[in-house]
């Protein structure tokens, strides 16, 4: 379905983004899987992709520095060519009230998640433009539709990155470019982990749900999946939510 398709996953290294770009090898994409930090972790899930029989290369990048978003697409376009996919899943969440928040810490939030995903679309869209096709998927959050506290600067990347969805699929839509987010729900990541470990707080949380569990990051990339798919071709500007019900 993807055979060809140059694939860039940020964030790729673990939790949804690994889930991610593990789904769409499988399906034909050669996936590039960003990490900032974790390249023991990238490696791993390259290993696993090319073991299925995939194609798979780990690149180190920090997103929310426009000089090495460029510095990566650099390498990449002229290692494998012009990226036909982009999956901006880069995310970093650090929870706080918002009285406490230092001016660095809500900057690194909003230059990773916001930031770093309009660098990374605007480096991919011309050439997705002169192609004639291309598909950018941005992966959010149920916190840019519902404030939960203490994660303010999180869900302001978040609901920015939705209104950034819709600018460029208003304005890419019509040179066979589709944009589009999924918003997961509660998910068992790394980013999670933490609080997810207090069975009291896991309770709390599985109770909000209707569908009552906690979802893993293979329920998110399916999604991911299709909208990247021919069958998706006239879904643009979407959100749509993987979340158990948590919205409702």
């Amino acid at each position: 379905m993807l055979n060809g398709k140059i694939t860039l996953v940020t964030g790729g290294s673990r939790g949804i983004g690994a889930a991610i770009a593990i789904e769409l090898a499988r399906c034909g994409a050669s996936v590039i899987v960003n990490y900032r930090q974790g390249q023991t972790a990238a490696e791993d899930v390259c290993r696993t992709i090319t073991e299925a029989g995939g194609i798979a290369f780990p690149i180190q990048a920090d997103v929310s520095q426009v000089a090495d978003i460029e510095r990566m697409f650099d390498s990449i376009e002229k290692t494998h060519g012009n990226v036909d996919i982009l999956i901006n899943n880069a995310g970093l969440e650090i929870r706080m009230p918002s009285t406490d928040y230092p001016e660095d810490v809500f900057d690194r939030m909003l230059d990773t998640n916001l930031k770093g995903a309009f660098f990374c679309s605007k480096r991919v869209l011309k050439a997705m433009k002169e192609k004639g096709w291309g598909r950018i998927v941005n992966i959010s959050s149920v916190h840019e539709l519902r404030p939960t506290g203490n994660r303010s600067p999180y869900s302001i990347s978040k609901a920015g990155m939705e209104m950034m969805t819709r600018e460029h699929a208003f304005e890419f839509s019509r040179f066979g470019i589709t944009v589009n987010t999924v918003i997961p729900g509660a998910i068992r990541t790394d980013l999670n982990k933490g609080v997810l470990s207090d069975p009291a707080y896991e309770k709390r949380v599985v109770e909000l749900i209707p569908a009552r569990w906690i979802g893993k990051p293979e329920d998110v990339a399916p999604i991911v999946r299709f909208l990247l798919s021919e069958e998706a071709r006239y879904i643009t500007g979407a959100s749509i939510t993987v979340d158990g019900g948590l919205m409702l």
